[in-house]
């Protein structure tokens, strides 16, 4: 199974901002779309970031403005991306190694996705409990 496989299974959220994106703009944006992280691209249109929930409480942590402070700093930027053909075991695992929840799945350089690790864990579920079915 690959991530293009599990990105076909789901509704496709592709939520955006822009990296002059005030941070309290795109927590509302993430809150009314309900969705755990924001995909920041820069003025060329290009992926230059990603902004989630984790980064949210750094702000917080961190006492950062969220009405004066745009997202170019404090998104986390260059975020690791993995093609659509990507095994899902690879994915988990890089995942899991990098402490990283949301990732965006891209063909061809584009981003297609944004996979989520809970993603990845539902659609592998089934498989272990029909396997722990065929043990017991």
């Amino acid at each position: 199974m690959t991530l293009k496989d599990i990105l076909n299974a789901k509704p496709s959220k592709i939520i955006t901002c822009s990296t002059t994106c005030i941070v309290a703009d795109a927590i509302a944006i993430m809150d009314g779309k309900g969705v755990g992280s924001i995909l920041v691209y820069d003025e060329n249109k290009k992926l230059a970031g990603i902004f989630t929930e984790r980064d949210i409480m750094k702000c917080f942590v961190k006492n950062v403005s969220f009405t004066d402070v745009v997202m170019s700093k404090v998104m986390t930027a260059n975020p690791m991306t993995l093609d659509s053909s990507t095994e899902v075991a690879t994915a988990m695992t890089l995942m899991s190694e990098k402490r990283i929840r949301h990732l965006p799945v891209t063909e061809e350089g584009n981003v297609v996705g944004v996979i989520s690790y809970r993603d990845l864990v539902s659609h592998l579920l089934p498989e272990v409990i029909y396997m722990a079915e065929d043990i017991y």
